[in-house]
């Protein structure tokens, strides 16, 4: 469960408020029955604009930031100049969507993928070590898999808290700095941003589940390897 929900990702969805933009007497123009919207900004010299910016739903993971949309409704979009491929690879991001990222934001996704890394590696290894433990009658390796579940868990609870604070100040609806997630081509003025809204999603609550899990699993360890060493079976085997 919990390397399922770490590889997934709908950690959080971000969506915009329709009644908000039109408080900030924005008009956008609505394509897809009010999925996207197109912003056409007027530049304020010789008549002309600047690119047309596109608000849309999105998901992202700890890995990935993609738009809530069909390959389908991507194509339709284009016609009209959408510029986005679907997903965003925070490890190999562009480099114009790298510059609006604040500084704060791409620590804490890094620091994420990180503990999300250190955490699969210690869940691989616990398998290996607890198939050992219990093929050979190991004692110790037995226990050794209960504290690295312990581990793992502990990795997990770092990554699940980073996700959870990340969007900690684009929640509130006076903050408006920030990385222009939910924002697509061109750029916008920041009070657009407070139309923007971040909720969790499925992948953190499973999350929290393969972390009770792993607590579990500890427990259960620590507990096997007491019994095989008091065990008059396992002495004997021994």
């Amino acid at each position: 469960m919990l390397c399922g929900a770490i590889m997934s990702d709908h950690w959080e969805e971000i969506s915009w408020d329709k009644k908000a933009l039109a408080k900030e007497n924005f008009t956008p123009t609505w394509y897809l029955d009010g999925q996207v919207a197109m912003l056409e900004l007027f530049s304020g010299h010789k008549g002309h604009y600047f690119q047309p910016a596109f608000l849309v739903p999105m998901h992202g993971g700890i890995w990935t930031l993609c738009v809530s949309l069909t390959e389908d409704e991507i194509r339709l979009l284009a016609q009209i100049g959408f510029p986005q491929e679907r997903c965003i690879n925070y490890l190999t991001p562009d480099e114009a969507h790298e510059e609006i990222r604040a500084t704060w934001q791409n620590r804490m996704q890094n620091l994420s993928i990180s503990c999300s890394l250190v955490c699969l590696i210690i869940l691989g290894s616990a398998v290996l070590v607890g198939f050992f433990g219990l093929c050979r009658h190991q004692i110790s390796a037995v226990l050794v898999t209960g504290v690295m579940y312990l581990l793992a868990a502990t990795f997990a609870l770092f990554t699940l808290t980073i996700i959870h604070f990340k969007r900690a100040q684009d929640r509130g609806p006076r903050i408006i700095d920030g990385p222009e997630d939910g924002v697509v081509g061109g750029h916008v003025p920041k009070s657009i941003l407070k139309a923007r809204r971040f909720t969790t999603s499925w992948s953190l609550d499973f999350g929290w589940g393969g972390v009770t899990l792993c607590a579990l699993a500890s427990v259960a360890w620590i507990l096997l390897s007491k019994i095989m060493r008091f065990s008059p079976i396992a002495a004997m085997i021994a």
